[in-house]
């Protein structure tokens, strides 16, 4: 019997790949939300959903990959780390905090 490209790859090992990226993701987020506006490189899409996709993505790969964690500890945790990125933005040159980019990291963390 043949097996599969992913038969591979076992589930403890995945959500291990999931936990490293998830951990990684940490410094992006805080590095994207503390550079200044001139160093910025946007997609195109609205602040809100790039912060929506960024905060709903790594809260997937550290809910998968810290899967004995419980959900609220993993959300509480992102839900600080936003409020801080948010606060921290008032003292980065052309940076602001706004409680709608709050509000979306907040609603991709209920998403995942």
């Amino acid at each position: 019997m043949a097996s599969s490209p992913t038969a591979s790859i076992s589930r403890p090992g995945l959500r291990r790949v999931a936990r490293l990226a998830g951990l990684a993701c940490l410094p992006v987020l805080i590095w994207l939300s503390w550079i200044p506006k001139a160093w910025e490189v946007r997609t195109g899409a609205a602040g809100q959903v790039e912060h929506l996709l960024a905060y709903a993505g790594t809260a997937g790969l550290l809910a998968f990959g810290f899967h004995r964690a419980p959900a609220w500890q993993l959300g509480a945790a992102l839900a600080v780390l936003a409020g801080v990125l948010e606060v921290g933005q008032i003292w980065v040159p052309g940076r602001t905090a706004q409680v709608i980019d709050f509000a979306a990291a907040k609603l991709a963390r209920g998403a995942a």
